[in-house]
């Protein structure tokens, strides 16, 4: 993933609000990862974080080192704040899917609540 750093937070706010509609999610100093703009990816994240072991910081963590596209950032005193545009969505969600699965088959828990049982319906 190519990274763009920019050092003033005015025009990096101002440059979020014109690429909205273009990030996959924003990293907010305050929030982190809370949300994938992406329909499908949000599902994924959604029914992956039932797990105690998958966060939406884990999947953005390896879309970043895994998948094409670019992270822009201001690494600002008061928190990093950025977001990711990815060049390929389709390619995204199979290697981020094959990832959550990934992840579920290494950690198998001895008993299962009802959301992880509908998480792993979902993905296997």
């Amino acid at each position: 993933m190519k990274e763009i750093e920019i050092d003033k937070p005015d025009e990096f706010l101002k440059l979020i609000e014109a690429k909205k509609d273009q990030y996959l999610y924003q990293d907010h100093p305050n929030d982190g990862i809370d949300l994938f703009l992406d329909d499908e990816l949000e599902q994924m994240g959604w029914h992956a974080t039932t797990f105690d072991f998958i966060t939406y910081r884990d999947i953005a963590n390896f879309i970043e080192a895994n998948c094409q596209g670019t992270l822009t950032y201001n690494n600002h005193p008061m928190g990093f704040n950025g977001f990711v545009i990815v060049d390929d969505i389709e390619n995204v969600r199979l290697e981020v899917r094959k990832f959550i699965q990934q992840k579920i088959k290494e950690n198998p828990l001895d008993e299962y609540d009802d959301d992880q049982k509908e998480a792993i319906e979902y993905f296997l």
